[in-house]
């Protein structure tokens, strides 16, 4: 006789489970969870199938011939759809911003609006502490001892008693706690707090010291003196003028800016584009980002790490820049390593050393005059060109094992050819060591034109000089036609 299976009742009990707990946790993300975990489902299903047909076949009891019936590989191809389609539309929510919600639909009821606001003696260095579960929160340093705060909180609902009763519920505070100032707005004690948002306008003493906590919501902040620590889950931030630490802790986020930091700054997470100019401490960045990166004027080391790429140098007088699948910096001091996957690398303008290793892709080299380093870079696909001044003095050795060599220094370098491939290797004078290699593609050595080119910005090119003047045509003889 054939038994019937387990497994459906047991699916069945643990979706209840699931949906039963989001009604005790409002807050909880049930719709993140099953986006990124869904497989684990199918992992399970399959573990509790096998040892049913296990179990059965010790009894000498009929089971499925393959184990999993029809109808169950309808399920599991349905799953499959369902999960793939949700992972891809929660990796949107940043496009699109949040609109997908478990327990309440963002596009039921009307939006009513209701003020919010509050003023409190604060002090010149006060440390201040912003709960705002979602909204945009931007905050300004002014020469005052005072926090004030306005602002608009939204709630989406059915009618206007069910929002009085949500905003009575969320009721807004300021509030002293020992030396810390709270400013909360109370969101997550209403179960539809998907539906409902604080958007807030807070003014802070120049010296303060500013924390914010939330899940959703963009936050602005400029002219703050202290250190500034930021945890949400999805928000894009944008800071100006820092006289503290930054701190960055983000799940997702569409923009993450930093300009005119006196501190260090440190950003987790991942998200899209990061720019960071004129920071006056270290600078670390570790996650996965989708979009561009940019480093300008970081006074102190930069450091990367990414899931392809990991990046350290010492400092950026001029700009770094990650954009697509390639890497460009102009006026960088090393010294620099990189590790990265697939980039294309070109660096120009650089000084000391230099420690580059990509698995694919193209490294273009022109160091800053003679004030180069040791280098390595190597490449198991990809072209290498090396651009050095006429003037340079170094010791070569480079490697191609499928590809030509080019060589502009002459005798100086000796070139050999070697089956596919070849290498070029020899002295320049009495300078650093350069490594070139390359598994598949060519490599250059080139002469720069420093007669005419300069590396310092703040000193113009020579114009080149002009072209001789040219003698004027004889003129040309006229000709009578013939009849």
């Amino acid at each position: 006789m054939r038994r019937a299976s387990i497994t459906g009742p047991i699916i069945l009990i643990v979706i209840g489970l699931l949906f039963l707990l989001r009604n005790f946790i409002p807050g909880l993300q049930l719709l993140d969870l099953l986006s990124q975990y869904w497989p684990y489902g199918l992992i399970a299903w399959g573990v509790l199938r096998l040892v049913e047909v296990l179990v059965w076949n010790q009894k000498g009891q009929l089971a499925a011939r393959q184990g999993v019936t029809g109808g169950e590989w309808v399920m599991v191809v349905f799953i499959c759809v369902v999960g793939s389609s949700l992972f891809w539309g929660i990796k949107q929510r940043n496009v699109w911003g949040n609109r997908i919600s478990l327990g309440a639909w963002e596009l039921m009821g009307e939006a009513f609006e209701y003020p919010v606001s509050g003023t409190m003696a604060a002090g010149k260095t006060p440390r201040i502490l912003i709960d705002n579960v979602r909204g945009n929160t931007r905050i300004t340093g002014i020469d005052s001892e005072e926090v004030r705060v306005t602002g608009t909180k939204t709630i989406r609902a059915m009618s206007r008693e069910d929002a009085d009763l949500n905003d009575k519920r969320s009721d807004f505070q300021l509030v002293r706690e020992g030396d810390t100032i709270i400013v909360r707005t109370n969101l997550d004690r209403v179960s539809s707090g998907p539906q409902m948002r604080a958007n807030l306008e807070i003014q802070v003493p120049l010296g303060a010291r500013v924390e914010t906590k939330g899940r959703y919501g963009d936050i602005d902040l400029e002219n703050v003196g202290g250190d500034v620590d930021i945890n949400s889950e999805n928000a894009g931030i944008r800071l100006n003028n820092v006289g503290g630490n930054v701190r960055a802790d983000l799940r997702r986020s569409d923009i993450i800016r930093a300009t005119n930091v006196k501190g260090n700054v440190e950003v987790k997470g991942r998200g899209d584009d990061v720019e960071m100019e004129n920071i006056g401490g270290t600078v670390s960045v570790n996650g996965s980002y989708s979009g561009d990166l940019e480093f300008r004027k970081i006074a102190r080391q930069l450091r990367f790490e990414g899931p392809s790429t990991n990046l350290r140098l010492e400092r950026v007088a001029g700009t770094l820049r990650f954009a697509g699948g390639s890497m460009i910096g102009s006026d960088v001091t090393g010294p620099l390593v990189l590790r990265a996957k697939s980039k294309d690398v070109e660096l120009s303008g650089f000084t000391d050393s230099i420690d580059l290793d990509v698995d694919r892709g193209d490294i273009t080299l022109r160091p800053s005059g003679t004030g180069f380093g040791k280098m390595e870079a190597k490449t198991n696909a990809g072209e290498i060109e090396l651009v050095l001044p006429t003037a340079a003095k170094f010791e070569l050795a480079a490697k191609t094992r499928r590809g030509d060599v080019e060589n502009d220094y002459g005798s100086p370098l000796i070139k050999r050819e070697e089956e596919r491939g070849g290498t070029l290797s020899g002295n320049v004078g009495n300078g650093p060591r350069l490594l070139l290699e390359t598994d598949r593609g060519e490599i250059r050595v080139r002469k720069s034109d420093d007669r005419f080119l300069t590396n310092d910005p703040q000193k113009p090119a020579e114009a080149l000089p002009p072209s001789p003047p040219t003698s004027p045509l004889p003129p040309v003889p006229m000709q009578r036609s013939v009849q």
